[in-house]
């Protein structure tokens, strides 16, 4: 079941982000939980993390920014050896909700001068009854701090000392799992939803579309329609799913890293109880599909494929009355506007998200035999004929007399699609086409049934018939990937620096996943953000590499980490 994505995260986040009052749930069984693993092995799994982003010198950087922020005492007061855990007590409203953080300690006078070198010298104030004030991150926000069982107990709200009386304490076995070895694992748990909390969740959406009625909160006033456009469809969506997830047991979240592959992977699943409505929804989940996968290639150098997520009325109503909003004001623009065009172009995505299937893809391939490369992207678009016709409109009324040379409308066929081609001009003002076939640089699109296709490279007519040809695979919801090798000849091609690319990369001829996310079904709904650390933040940083700038961090191939 696709969309239970959407409340799955929004029940785990939401609260997250609203911090601050006494507890509604029943007492000792907070509705959110979560744990990270004792500090020392945090620090080292951090440490693991900077070395496959930026090698030795990178947790060289991480060491001493420990060392620089809390000096020669480093972490003193706190007991390494033992897990980190919290959890969220409620209030009648998400922001009376208040945020408690246990950290393990050594001894409680070691644990407030700790506190002392984290808040740069700011002492903890001892506000009597065993209660101490640090800082807050806003002038709301209270932060108080209560030693109990060997943790210092930390409650950040609009009204901590409640939650840190002693009856209202959760204590560590209550919430910790011995056999969690996630860097953090946070756990939502639906049977203690109380009628309580059930009657105050749509108060979060009371809140914000109170916000969003203020015309003060949109700083541009000509947007402001547009942002409140899907807001009464996306109530819509929590209610039914609040609804729907009665038939919900946990849901978990976990992050982890994968030192041998350098994954940063990101894990939520949902579990159903056993023949409920979303039991069966989620066991019917079909494996997420891309009308465009095949774009990507052995000669792919970066790619990217996406499904975006209009699977269900409340989403497709959201984003048509957004586009419906969009229209508006291309209607009222200047006369240097391209309403027409425009107008068919919002149309055609109105009518796209309307089937649901909204496919998306792209790469750059080669080198070819040549050393030039190839640029491919295809698109859903339901019937973009009315786009078809205004595009040329517009290009033959605007268009200068030598660009109108290098266009060539219906240049080639493929079966009832013409195929269009735009000689990319070479000249010092523009060497876009350098790397995609020089003074042969040529674009071919063209306007199919059902979908968009560009091509630019020194021959795409051939590639573009074969686009055509795609049919749908089972594919992440969305894929980035990258070949390091050929991106440094990639590079170069453009006039920049290979061996900048290899240092930070490496010189593997493999295309790698960069980052993927997946959803699948069955038993349980299982969604797995997986991002490669040495391989997307490294390609991130690039520009960073440029001569003369040595960049943040240094970029050697990745070594095994030291302590």
């Amino acid at each position: 079941m696709r969309h239970a994505l959407v409340f799955a995260v929004a029940a785990l986040g939401a609260p997250l982000v609203v911090a601050q009052q006494p507890p509604a749930a029943p007492a000792n069984r907070p509705l959110i939980t979560f744990q990270t693993p004792p500090a020392e092995k945090l620090l080292n799994d951090l440490r693991a993390a900077a070395d496959s982003v930026g090698g030795d010198k990178a947790v060289q950087a991480f060491n001493a920014a420990l060392k620089d922020k809390f000096g020669d005492k480093g972490l003193e007061g706190l007991d390494l050896s033992k897990p980190i855990f919290g959890y969220i007590h409620f209030g009648e409203k998400f922001s009376e909700s208040t945020v408690v953080v246990a950290i393990p300690t050594t001894a409680e006078k070691e644990f407030l001068a700790f506190c002392g070198r984290l808040f740069d010298g700011e002492q903890p104030k001892d506000v009597g009854k065993g209660l101490y004030e640090l800082p807050g991150p806003s002038p709301e926000a209270k932060v108080r701090l209560k030693f109990a069982d060997q943790y210092a107990y930390v409650a950040i709200g609009l009204n901590p000392e409640a939650v840190l009386d002693a009856k209202a304490l959760v204590a560590s076995p209550q919430v910790i799992d011995p056999a969690e070895t996630a860097l953090f694992a946070g756990k939502l748990h639906f049977d203690r939803l109380t009628p309580e909390l059930k009657k105050a969740l749509p108060t979060y959406f009371a809140e914000l579309k109170k916000q969003l009625e203020d015309d003060d909160f949109i700083p541009f006033p000509p947007l402001a329609a547009v942002i409140r456009a899907p807001i009464a469809d996306i109530e819509k969506l929590f209610t039914r799913y609040l609804l729907l997830l009665t038939g919900a047991d946990t849901a978990v979240l976990r992050v982890t890293i994968d030192q041998p592959t350098g994954e940063l992977l990101v894990d939520v699943v949902l579990n159903p109880k056993k023949g409920t409505a979303l039991a069966q929804e989620i066991a019917a989940r079909k494996p997420t599909g891309n009308k465009f996968a095949a774009v990507i290639t052995p000669e792919t150098t970066v790619g990217f494929k996406t499904r975006l997520p209009f699977f269900n009325d409340e989403l497709k109503s959201a984003a048509t009355k957004v586009l419906e909003e969009i229209q508006k004001l291309v209607a009222q623009g200047g006369p240097d506007v391209p309403k027409d065009f425009l107008d068919e172009l919002v149309k055609g995505l109105r009518r796209t998200i309307k089937a649901g299937e909204v496919d998306l893809a792209g790469a750059i391939r080669g080198p070819d035999k040549n050393g030039d490369f190839t640029l491919v992207v295809a698109a859903t678009f339901d019937d973009p004929t009315g786009v078809a016709k205004e595009f040329k409109k517009m290009f033959e009324a605007q268009a200068a007399p030598d660009e109108k040379e290098r266009m060539k409308w219906e240049a080639d066929k493929a079966g009832n699609v013409a195929i269009h081609t735009y000689k990319l001009p070479d000249n010092e003002f523009s060497d876009f086409g350098k790397p995609f076939g020089g003074t042969k640089a040529t674009a071919a699109f063209a306007f199919a049934p059902q979908a968009v296709y560009v091509v630019i490279g020194p021959e795409p007519v051939p590639v573009l018939k074969d686009l055509l040809k795609l049919s749908a695979q089972d594919s992440p919801v969305v894929e980035v990937l990258i070949n390091p090798a050929r991106l440094a000849k990639f590079v170069e091609k453009t006039g920049g620096n290979r061996v900048e690319v290899e240092n930070a990369l490496g010189k593997d001829d493999k295309l790698h996943s960069a980052a993927k996310l997946a959803i699948t079904g069955g038993e349980q709904l299982k969604v797995r953000f997986a991002l490669n650390l040495r391989v997307l933040p490294r390609a991130l940083f690039l520009s960073e590499l440029a001569p003369g700038n040595p960049g943040p961090v240094p970029f050697p191939p990745p070594p095994v980490e030291k302590r």
